[in-house]
């Protein structure tokens, strides 16, 4: 299961570490199909919160039994009980991550549905709607801009969530049900996370590609400052040479 995990975790690395190349090879994103892939995924994060939460309840009521128990060794239960109570924390951990993860789905669905939206009413094809708006994002259109970049941060707290959520199950057992819902689950947003890596590349080229701008524009005020500076000296130069 770990290594079905950390592909979600490789994805996010690998996209948000997109060149140049893959910023100009942005492909179109299918709004209709990543739409319903969210909600699939946000169904699987439920179902695993549901598991979680019922499994918090159950060890709760063991720890409440442990302290009502009569006539057991105090090391023994003491060690049983300090297990118990430490899985209830990794678990009521991992069902908060799970719960925020659910909110990052919600977020990234109403996005996509104003993406739809908004194509529709273009009366343009996915394909023509996102070769207009990457047109507009290279020239810093700020309506454009904002609707990329808040794609962009819903998908990338997801993948911060999804990481968080693989490092606390891997220092869990699993039961067989448990393991079933995770893979499940990390398989929809391993989806997910395919289809969104579109935009993300968008972004994370243009950040690139404004910081290579940015990298040349302050070579070129250094060579004009250090220009400046061997004229004044070849002037100081001059007047001290006259006596001035």
């Amino acid at each position: 299961m770990k290594k079905i995990l950390a592909r979600l975790t490789l994805a996010a690395g690998l996209t948000l570490g997109a060149s140049h190349a893959a910023y100009a090879q942005f492909a179109v994103i299918d709004a209709a199909n990543l739409g319903q892939n969210i909600i699939t995924a946000g169904k699987a994060v439920k179902t695993e919160i549901y598991q979680d939460s019922n499994i918090v309840y159950q060890y709760q009521m063991m720890a409440n039994q442990l302290l009502q128990s009569m006539n057991l060794d105090p090391a023994a239960m003491k060690a049983q009980y300090d297990e118990i109570t430490g899985d209830i924390s990794k678990y009521r951990q991992l069902a908060s991550t799970m719960t925020d993860m659910y909110g990052d789905l919600k977020h990234g669905s109403e996005w996509v549905s104003h993406v739809q939206t908004l194509i529709s009413r273009s009366g343009k094809t996915d394909a023509q709607w996102f070769a207009d708006m990457k047109t507009l994002y290279n020239q810093r259109d700020s309506e454009v801009t904002r609707l990329f970049q808040a794609g962009n941060d819903v998908m990338t707290h997801a993948q911060t969530l999804a990481r968080r959520r693989q490092d606390l199950q891997s220092q869990m057992t699993l039961t067989p049900t448990q393991q079933a819902t995770a893979e499940m689950t990390t398989h929809y947003l391993d989806i997910v996370s395919s289809q969104m890596s579109d935009l993300i590349q968008l972004t994370a080229g243009k950040q690139q590609h404004d910081a290579q701008n940015q990298s040349v524009a302050n070579q070129d005020d250094k060579d004009r400052a250090a220009a400046a500076q061997t004229f004044q000296d070849k002037q100081a130069a001059e007047r001290a040479s006259y006596g001035l």
